[in-house]
C-alpha cells in the first residue's frame, strides 16, 4: 500500500505543477506602459516611453469592481502628477515600487480625457474590446506647471482632490520642468 500512496502523491504533485504552469500562461497579470510627449510652441521637446509599475492596490480596485458595480462605480478616472520626494536626485529618482499607495508629492490631477481599446497586433486604437486600454490626458500650458518626477492613475472613489481614490500604477523618471508655455500629453497603457 505505501507504494500506491507514493504514486498517488507523485501524481498529485505533477498535476499541481501542470495546473500551476497552465494558470501562469493563461493569467499573465497586469502590466503598464507610459507614453509621454511634451510640446513647446507646437514642437516636440521631450518624449518618454517606459514601462510602469502596477501597484498592489490595483488588485483591490479590480476585486471591488468584479464584486459588483455598486461600490465603487468607477474604474480608472484620474491621472495625478507629482514632484517626488525632496530628497530625490532630480536626474535619477528611485525606481517605483508596488507597495506605493499615494504619490510622494502630488500637486495636480486631472480627469481622464480619453480611453480606448488598443489592438494587440497593430498597437492602434480599436472599437473592438481587447485586453489593452489607453488612458490619455493632455495638460494645457496653464495646467500641472512645475517639476514633474512621478505620475499615477487613480480610480475607485477618486475625485479631483489630491490623494483621493485607489492608486493603480506609479512611474518615476528624471525631472521634467513643465513651464506655462508647454503642453504635456500622457498616455498610460494598461495590459491585462
Amino acid at each position: 500500500m505505501p507504494a500506491f500512496n507514493e504514486k498517488i502523491s507523485i501524481g498529485r504533485n505533477l498535476m499541481a505543477t501542470k495546473t500551476s504552469s497552465v494558470y501562469k500562461e493563461q493569467c499573465g497579470g497586469l502590466s503598464g506602459k507610459l507614453i509621454l510627449k511634451a510640446y513647446e510652441n507646437g514642437a516636440l521637446v521631450k518624449e518618454l516611453t517606459q514601462s510602469n509599475i502596477i501597484v498592489n492596490t490595483a488588485s483591490i480596485l479590480i476585486a471591488r469592481l468584479l464584486k459588483d458595480s455598486s461600490e465603487p462605480t468607477n474604474g480608472i478616472s484620474y491621472l495625478a502628477v507629482g514632484s517626488g520626494n525632496s530628497s530625490w536626485n532630480l536626474l535619477d529618482p528611485p525606481a517605483p515600487t508596488t507597495s506605493q499607495t499615494l504619490l510622494e508629492n502630488e500637486f495636480y490631477r486631472k480627469a481622464i480625457e480619453f480611453t480606448t481599446f488598443v489592438d494587440p497586433t497593430t498597437a492602434e486604437p480599436t472599437e473592438i474590446a481587447t485586453n489593452i486600454v489607453d488612458y490619455s490626458v493632455t495638460f494645457s500650458e496653464s495646467e500641472a506647471v512645475g517639476p514633474i518626477m512621478e505620475l499615477s492613475l487613480f480610480g475607485g472613489d477618486a475625485t479631483d482632490e489630491t490623494g483621493s481614490g485607489t492608486m493603480v500604477n506609479w512611474r518615476t523618471f528624471p525631472v521634467i520642468s513643465k513651464t506655462n508655455t508647454m503642453t504635456l500629453t500622457v498616455i498610460f497603457r494598461i495590459t491585462s
